[in-house]
């Protein structure tokens, strides 16, 4: 057992306090609804274009191995010229993260309003 003399101070704490979304967003400035969601959709499309491509990649390379000719680059030319022919595949690419949370808002918004009506 370890003895501690206090001296009337309080004893060293090694806790972190809690990091929530809200004090995130609060801590950058960010208080309006409106700011929040424009910071959550920027978020969202930044990890389309910036994440999910190279995610896709190494899943792919990683399940079905690699084939000639493939690489990072060719693949976020591909969805960019996919995006510019209107693709569906390429916007869902770039566009997912942010619909994931849209639906997620809406399943949650949907849950509350029939709770109420009970």
């Amino acid at each position: 057992m370890i003895l501690q003399r206090l001296d009337g101070r309080r004893p060293v704490s090694f806790t972190i306090p809690p990091m929530t979304i809200r004090s995130i967003f609060k801590r950058l400035g960010l208080t309006s609804p409106w700011s929040v969601e424009v910071a959550i959709a920027l978020l969202g499309l930044g990890a389309g274009v910036g994440l999910m491509p190279v995610l896709i990649f190494y899943a792919g390379a990683t399940a079905l191995g690699r084939y000639e000719g493939a690489s990072l680059g060719h693949l976020y030319h591909s969805l960019f010229v996919g995006l510019g022919e209107g693709s569906v595949a390429s916007w869902i690419v770039f566009l997912g993260p942010y619909g994931l949370y849209l639906l997620f808002k809406a399943l949650q918004a949907w849950w509350r309003a029939g709770t109420h009506l009970t």
